[in-house]
């Protein structure tokens, strides 16, 4: 995988983490799979921040990645 895919999963993760949290909590319950999905999404967008040598993508690059994204996983099927 390339690294605008993993940065993607990783963004994509973190509202899903969010999400996750604040059911967690109207519930009453413990935000184990907020907390996970948390972690995991930082893990990625940390590993493209430590394995890019650019570093980070740039936040208003992420609208052309997605595109860029969607098409490759087209162009497979």
């Amino acid at each position: 995988m390339d690294h605008a895919t993993i940065f993607l999963f990783g963004v994509f993760l973190l509202p899903l983490a969010f999400v996750s949290g604040v059911s967690a909590w109207a519930r009453s319950h413990r935000p184990t799979l907020a907390l996970a999905l948390a972690v995991i999404g930082a893990a990625l967008i940390g590993f493209v921040a430590y394995d890019r040598p650019e570093g980070v993508f740039p936040l208003s690059e992420i609208p052309v990645m997605v595109t860029h994204v969607i098409a490759q996983i087209m162009t497979i099927y």
